[in-house]
């Protein structure tokens, strides 16, 4: 891991709530992965889950070719405004973007350091390094990131003080880089939730975003920080029972921080008295797409063992295993992932005595989870192929939701990991149904995610299933 993204070594936390992070209790689940702030350059493109074009190159092709385009399907004849748009309008039924002030572009640079350190192609993507800076009123923002959704996720289940997330922002001092509607947006969702990193250096994380055709261009502006386990350690994220961790990680990074637990729990053992608290959580590991290649595989292998969830789709295990791409209609995609989810838990071992929980998510196919006592079962999507067409406006974060979902599931039904498929999968059907997140309201103490009810989700999702 590269140290320079470890984060300030001195943190200055800060809850959002009123009664400070020091009075929350540990959560159920907490998350190291991302909550940043896209800045696209044209408004955003939905990214649905369709099958490609025949001509289109899959993932694992451009990689073994050395490419790097990654070619995103094209906008169906939507409301969404075209990319000459300097205002976007809303629809009738509820916002689904804001256009929020960009404090400043003159740090839209190109990173300096790769953010994956290790040997092999990343994921296929065009790269914005030579693409000119916009004007500011061209700009839009949205709040991201693999940590928020999974919060979400996990938030239609469980009250606010459950969960929690490590955010970085600039320090009280200086200027916010945080604009007061995103903001407001996390707040409304509960204020225990984020603990804001305010120490000397930090920096909201943020990505550059821009659509050319039907081509997809990313860079890096603020990058995302690998968190230490020592900063795990003294911030309010420690005790919680599952730690969800997902982009910007490799499996590689994820080594570096399971030694790092290592040797703290070693000095504590020994009697360093610096080392006051020990903390082993429950790891639930969705890795970042730029390590989705076979340069990973060994060290997805040597971690798995200390891994309780392993959840990628089946796209990127496939890229880090070599196996060949398959459209989600071919019959071999069910039998393919079968047998890889059965390689994981029956020969590598997944968590702890082998009992760990291995998912992987399948889009429209829904998802198949497996353990060593009880094998392996398949969860359709909750829209069902009717539907999809019509309730289907953008996946992304549908992946990091339904994880999300899953672990507050898993605290909800004593650890089932079948029953908890329900709640994951109920989970993701709220994010994909517009861009951006889910929209919660409240009335008379009730709490409703787009004018819906998730328990009522998943009842209707359990009448579909034999579990």
């Amino acid at each position: 891991m590269d140290p320079a993204q470890a984060g300030p070594s001195s943190p200055k936390l800060q809850s959002s709530s009123e009664s400070g992070a020091s009075t929350l209790s540990p959560p159920i689940f907490a998350s190291i992965g991302t909550v940043l702030i896209d800045a696209f350059d044209s408004p955003p493109r939905p990214i649905l889950d369709v099958e490609p074009e025949p001509e289109a190159s899959s993932n694992l092709t451009a990689l073994a070719k050395g490419t790097t385009g990654l070619p995103t399907p094209p906008t169906p004849n939507t409301d969404t405004p075209s990319s000459s748009t300097s205002t976007i309008p809303q629809p009738q039924t509820k916002s689904f973007f804001l256009p929020i002030a960009v404090p400043s572009l003159s740090n839209l640079v190109t990173p300096k350091t790769s953010p994956v350190p290790s040997a092999g192609p990343s994921t296929p993507q065009l790269s914005l390094d030579d693409v000119p800076i916009p004007n500011a009123d061209e700009v839009y923002e949205m709040l991201g990131g693999g940590g928020l959704y999974a919060l979400v996720g996990a938030r239609l289940w469980v009250t606010p003080d459950k969960l929690r997330t490590l955010v970085d922002r600039a320090p009280e001092e200086e200027e916010s880089d945080v604009p007061k509607e995103a903001e407001d947006k996390l707040n409304a969702l509960g204020e225990d939730i984020w603990v804001w990193n305010r120490g000397k250096g930090t920096k909201m994380t943020r990505a550059r975003i821009r659509y050319e055709g039907d081509v997809r261009f990313f860079q890096h502006v603020v990058k995302a920080p690998h968190r230490t386990m020592k900063q795990l350690l003294a911030s309010p994220l420690c005790g919680a029972q599952y730690l969800h961790i997902s982009p910007p990680w490799s499996p590689e990074d994820v080594s570096g921080l399971l030694d790092e637990m290592k040797s703290l729990k070693q000095k504590r053992s020994n009697g360093n008295s610096e080392i006051n608290a020990i903390w082993e959580p429950k790891i639930v590991f969705e890795p970042t797409p730029p390590s989705c290649h076979p340069g990973q595989k060994e060290w997805l292998e040597k971690i798995v063992p200390f891994i309780e969830v392993l959840s990628p789709n089946h796209e990127e295990i496939f890229s880090i295993l070599g196996i060949s791409p398959m459209k989600i209609t071919d019959p071999r995609l069910r039998t393919t992932v079968e047998e890889v989810i059965k390689h994981f838990i029956y020969t590598v071992g997944i968590g702890k005595n082998g009992k760990g929980i291995m998912i992987v998510r399948c889009g429209k196919l829904g998802s198949c989870v497996g353990t060593k006592d009880k094998g392996l079962k398949w969860c359709p999507a909750y829209f069902q192929e009717g539907e999809s067409k019509s309730k289907v406006k953008d996946v992304t974060g549908a992946g990091n939701s339904f994880l999300g979902g899953y672990c507050a599931g898993l605290s909800l039904t004593n650890n089932d990991p079948y029953e908890a498929l329900l709640y994951g999968t109920v989970s993701a059907s709220f994010v994909i149904e517009q861009f951006g997140l889910p929209t919660l309201t409240r009335s008379d103490g009730i709490e409703k995610w787009n004018d819906d009810s998730p328990q009522k989700r998943l009842e209707i999702l359990r009448r579909r299933v034999d579990f």
